[in-house]
């Protein structure tokens, strides 16, 4: 089987299951949002947000540690092992002790409760990022995705139940906590015994020395995406946070689970580019251009799409999250991109490129976060999310060029012509949906309707052998060949 196959399954499993768990993270979302408040929202965001750091700190890098091994040893498992459980005691203490300090931080004294209970995510983060690395580095795409796609169900089934019965941003926790549990459990088993039994942290030095930059890494990489909300929650009030989160589930949300799919079956691959950069200048200038095409246009498509479909999931009182909506589906599809790069550079063990990335991002940040205490403007935060992706990917393209990784006059022609033809659909979407509003009180529109509706895509599978998108997929086996 070709590698583009290989990767095209393994992350396809892995997006099914993703595809299936934010469907009905959808219907979760639509029943948690009429019983919870916008406020209990911005304490549960709050409290994603500390955990988040924490389990970084706990986590330390596992998951992609072991992805990226040439050669699997027992004694360096069973060494990560010992260290997963040296980080999850820690973190899980550290966070249940110090959740009072970060409801001061955040200025939401609500968010003690839900911080303390996600206590066990943070116990269960590295082995879940170890436990799953591991079945990715094997391949077990198929298994993995029907663990997580059990899990996430049993979990959100639950979850509503707790919602129903408490109605507090404590219970919006169970759902995700439970799913944690049972991913962990489940790929713990299906790694047939492999990470049963612990070793010397002696035995995995180089593994827990590359955990350890990976770990630094990604705290800047926290900072980068959370220095924002903060101020956010600090100069806007916590429900601001509660319509952000609810615009997410919706736009977000569904393109880092995208996101997770393609860097979860790309990440392994990467490890064959770490001696030279000769296979990378071809094989990622192709990956991010075809990576490009797809993501822009579906985040143009649910830019268009998802707003007015905001008021009718949720209810009244989230029209702040509907305008949200629009620009946090393009941000989605472009994080796509620069991430998938991000993670290439990480493989690699570049983490000075890293650093120097997340350092220009923090002063982004920070200045974003002074004009939101300036002008008390949401859309401030929008902006600085944009430029954030903008900003990483365009200075990770310039370096990754410099060291001959990237064919950067191939890669932004590419990039280009992307940009070009998801605007064009987007553009067809939006015209078709204001004249669907006109002609339900004129009749002669609706010919205009079908004209920007069916037109593109007429047009787009007449000229279809000639998309790059389409030229790409076949050169690397994606699909078949004419």
């Amino acid at each position: 089987m070709s590698t583009g196959k290989r990767l095209l399954q393994g992350a396809a499993w892995m997006y099914g299951a993703q595809l299936v768990t934010v469907a009905v993270q959808i219907g979760y979302a639509a029943v948690t949002s009429r019983l919870v408040l916008p406020d209990g929202f911005g304490a549960y965001a709050v409290a994603l947000s500390v955990t988040g750091l924490i389990s970084l700190l706990a986590t330390g890098g596992l998951g992609q540690t072991v992805s990226r091994m040439v050669d699997v040893e027992q004694k360096r498992l069973h060494s990560l092992v010992t260290y997963a459980l040296i980080l999850g005691l820690a973190g899980a203490l550290t966070l249940f002790v110090t959740a009072p300090f970060w409801a001061w931080l955040w200025g939401v004294e609500s968010s003690i409760e839900p911080i303390r209970w996600l206590a066990i995510s943070s116990f269960v983060s590295p082995f879940l990022g170890l436990s799953t690395g591991l079945m990715a580095r094997s391949g077990k795409f198929r298994q993995l995705a029907t663990i997580t796609v059990v899990s996430n169900v049993v979990g959100m089934a639950v979850g509503v139940l707790a919602v129903l019965e408490w109605k507090s941003a404590s219970s919006l926790v169970v759902s995700a906590a439970t799913a944690q549990l049972l991913i962990m459990i489940g790929s713990v088993v299906a790694t047939d015994g492999q990470l049963v039994g612990v070793a010397r942290l002696s035995q995995g030095r180089g593994d827990i020395g590359y955990s350890g930059q990976l770990t630094f890494a990604s705290i800047l990489s926290y900072l980068t995406g959370n220095i924002v909300k903060l101020s956010m929650a600090r100069g806007l009030g916590s429900a601001s946070l509660g319509y952000w989160n609810r615009a997410e589930v919706l736009t977000l949300i569904p393109f880092q689970q995208i996101q997770s799919a393609l860097i979860r079956a790309a990440y392994p691959e990467f490890r064959h580019d770490i001696a030279d950069s000769v296979r990378a200048r071809v094989v990622w200038t192709d990956m991010l251009t075809l990576v490009m095409w797809l993501a822009l246009t579906a985040s143009a498509g649910v830019a268009v799409l998802v707003p007015p479909l905001v008021p009718i999931l949720f209810g009244p009182g989230w029209e702040v999250a509907a305008k949200l909506a629009g620009p946090l589906a393009i941000v989605g599809g472009l994080q796509i991109v620069s991430v998938l790069l991000t993670s290439a550079i990480e493989a690699l063990g570049r983490f000075r490129w890293i650093w120097s990335t997340d350092a220009i991002l923090i002063a982004l940040q920070i200045a974003a976060a002074v004009l939101i205490f300036i002008t008390r403007d949401l859309s401030v935060a929008v902006i600085a999310l944009i430029l954030t992706n903008v900003v990483r990917h365009g200075w990770q393209v310039r370096l990754a060029s410099r060291e001959g990784y990237l064919n950067f006059q191939r890669l932004w022609k590419g990039y280009l012509a992307a940009a070009a033809f998801a605007t064009g659909l987007g553009a067809s979407a939006w015209g078709a949906l204001q004249c669907i509003e006109i002609a339900t009180q004129q009749p002669l529109v609706w010919p205009v309707v079908a004209l920007l509706s069916i037109g593109p895509l007429a047009l787009i599978f007449l000229l279809r052998e000639r998309l790059p998108a389409v030229v790409l997929a076949r050169k690397y086996g994606f699909i078949g060949r004419r």
